[in-house]
């Protein structure tokens, strides 16, 4: 039974924070989302406090009205926020919920990141005049700092700055727009004097003020950079007096692991000491689709955490978390589990980017209580307790009752969730030292328990279960001895292909087979060009069986085909994955194969080498329109046109600073997408 905390338990765990990022929460209440937990109303400012959130990020931009106001927003939504007066409405509902805040000041009037370090409108005129940068800069946080303290306001920690690869203040914006025209400066040693006189502001109005905040730095690349941004850029120019170490870490757009986070957080604590480390910024999403009209910007799941679910993104934060801490760390920061799908739009479209994301269901925006929104609560990270994963391969089995765990560590039978093609999974937090029993069940029933032999049985037709100091991965086959299948990870992708030349194609193509789940389900394909269609799946080697086409979504509408081509009853075409991808291609209702698709139906892209220092080269088959590189919050920072491009290698220039990209090439009819880093 888990149990929810209150302020006072909060109160006396501040060593570490549990931190999440809601500076939407105002705009996505004005723009109509009613936050519900257990399908009542309740402020989203409680809920995550009562889960354990001890910190809330909270983003500050300067003036942000200039580029805001035209968009065209449903009634009673303000024309923009996260400006001063939005922000002290969320640190006064967060601090009226006894949470403490993180105030990351941008230094601009939209978004800071490693692409953009835009310049504030109002201080355009200075851009180049370092000392007046520096007043500007120092007077403005001085007087952010003063005005919230006069209201009871006064932030725990300062963020200065926000993803501060590319430096502070470089760039000018273009007019009414939130991209950048020109870079006044990329020397580090300009960059520092603007921290610095950021900083002494903090510390100057800290000193009098009712709460002294800590000061974080903050920079985002692969974990292997970390030490060296910190050391070449802050440390080597005399940025030295602040107190958190902060990075951004997400599978999705840095790599890497659980096991190098947690390495990385102890190298940083060991070889910065005179400083604490914070994961300032992550997320991991709970599904792969999109809710609404805008692109999903955090997409990429990590292989031993997946495939995505609500129970897998709660698994994550944990182990995220718990590394950070068992690396010494003293804190993690979640952005935007509140981001939900609503009418109002972004300078990119309608909806939210993290709707696959959030810690909100899309449809009722109720808090799911099998997400990640729980990550924040203290029972995962108690000492004594391990994380016992409990694996089982059902190979062969009929699952369609759902597969359970069961024993002495659980009141009643739990579902667990099935991650590869026949392998079903579940965790557990355990005392060390437990000693119990454990069995699989095919089926809710106790009846349905597996057969456990007496070599690897209690005595009692169950499963030992010892746990001793360090997590423990329990990993069996259905009903035996043996350890789970060691060929589970072999999978390949089978492509179906049908040429439907001279059938009605006015509902296009579908398929059905053995893959598809028993009872089979009629699956649409993909126009892929002319009549020509495609469905591509990934199946375990050595797995068989049967499927067919059909040219409209009806059982009666199945191609009829020769025995000869017919292997399975007479009346279905045979698939088998062998070692490596296939590919099955016929015409309708015929034994002719090698549908031939025409080059343009197959353009690929690359490009290397990658890592590069902003060189480098695409390789596509043919029909290329454009280059696109785009940074990790979406937004686009350059793009280049082509006309009758017919050379499948060629150069590409970029004078972006060093980070990490998404560079996407788009043709006709399609587009690819592939990750950069610029070293």
């Amino acid at each position: 039974m888990f149990i929810l905390l209150s302020h006072n338990l909060l109160a006396q765990d501040q060593s570490f924070y549990y931190g999440n990022d809601l500076s939407y929460v105002n705009q996505m209440e004005d723009c109509g989302a009613v936050y519900k937990e257990n399908s009542e109303e309740k402020d989203p400012f409680t809920i995550f406090s009562d889960h354990g959130t001890n910190l809330i990020r909270v983003r500050l931009w300067k003036d942000p009205s200039w580029w805001q106001g035209p968009l065209d927003q449903p009634e009673g939504v303000l024309p923009y926020y996260n400006d001063f007066e939005d922000v002290k409405k969320t640190i006064r509902r967060a601090k009226a919920n006894g949470m403490e805040v993180m105030l990351g000041i941008h230094y601009s009037d939209f978004w800071a990141d490693p692409a953009h370090q835009l310049i504030p409108r109002a201080w355009l005129g200075v851009a180049s005049d370092l000392e007046v940068l520096k007043d500007s800069v120092y007077n403005y946080t001085v007087k952010v700092l003063t005005e919230l303290d006069a209201e009871g306001l006064m932030p725990n920690i300062v963020k200065v700055g926000n993803e501060n690869n590319g430096g502070i203040l470089t760039q000018i914006p273009e007019e009414n727009g939130w991209e950048a025209i020109e870079t006044v400066s990329n020397d580090w040693s300009r960059h520092a004097q603007l921290f610095n006189a950021a900083i002494r502001a903090v510390r100057e109005v800290g000193t009098t003020a009712s709460i002294n905040p800590k000061i974080a730095l903050h920079m985002t690349n692969g974990l292997d950079a970390v030490a060296w941004n910190y050391e070449n850029r802050f440390l080597a120019n005399g940025v030295t007096d602040f107190d958190i170490l902060g990075f951004s870490y997400y599978y999705s757009w840095h790599g890497g692991s659980i096991g190098q986070l947690e390495n990385t957080v102890r190298s940083l604590v060991n070889d910065f000491e005179d400083y604490e480390v914070m994961a300032l910024e992550t997320g991991y999403p709970w599904t792969d689709q999109n809710f609404d009209q805008l692109g999903n910007i955090v997409t990429d799941s990590d292989p031993e955490y997946a495939p995505l679910t609500p129970e897998r993104q709660l698994e994550y934060m944990i182990d995220y978390t718990r590394a950070v801490k068992s690396g010494g760390g003293t804190g993690v920061v979640f952005w935007e589990p509140a981001w939900v799908s609503t009418p109002c739009r972004t300078p990119w479209g309608t909806g939210s980017s993290h709707d696959h994301l959030a810690f909100f269901d899309p449809e009722n925006t109720n808090f799911m209580k099998n997400g990640g929104g729980r990550w924040t609560e203290r029972h995962w990270y108690d000492d004594n307790l391990v994380k016992v994963s409990f694996k089982v391969d059902m190979y062969g089995q009929d699952v369609s009752e759902g597969v359970y765990l069961m024993g002495g560590i659980l009141d009643e039978p739990i579902q667990m969730v099935q991650v590869d093609e026949d392998i079903y999974y579940h965790y557990e937090f355990l005392e060390k030292g437990t000693v119990s029993s454990y069995y699989f069940l095919n089926g809710q029933s106790v009846s349905a328990s597996e057969t456990v032999p007496a070599d690897c049985s209690d005595g009692n037709g169950k499963r030992e279960l010892e746990v001793g100091s360090e997590d423990l991965v329990l990993d069996y086959q259905w009903s035996s001895c043996e350890v789970g299948d060691p060929d589970r990870h072999l999978f390949h992708e089978v492509t179906f292909r049908v040429d439907l030349t001279g059938k009605d194609l006015g509902e296009g193509a579908y398929i059905t087979g053995s893959f598809t789940g028993d009872p089979w389900q009629i699956i649409p394909m993909e126009k892929v060009e002319g009549s020509i269609y495609e469905y591509s799946i990934t199946l375990k080697e050595g797995r068989s069986g049967a499927f067919h086409f059909l040219n409209r979504k009806d059982g009666d509408a199945r191609e009829i085909l020769p025995e000869s081509c017919a292997p399975w009853w007479g009346t279905d075409r045979g698939y088998e994955v062998k070692e490596g991808d296939e590919t099955y291609s016929f015409a309708f209702g015929s034994c002719d194969g090698e549908v031939v698709l025409s080059l343009d139906a197959r353009t690929g892209f690359n490009l290397f080498p990658n890592p590069n220092d902003g060189t480098f080269y695409c390789e596509v088959n043919s029909g290329i329109l454009a280059i696109e590189i785009f940074n990790l919050a979406g937004f686009l920072l350059e793009r280049i046109s082509f006309e009758n491009q017919k050379e499948q290698q060629f150069r590409v220039e970029t004078s972006l600073p060093p980070g990490v990209y998404m560079v996407q090439a788009r043709f006709i009819n399609k587009s690819h997408t592939l990750k950069m880093v610029i070293k």
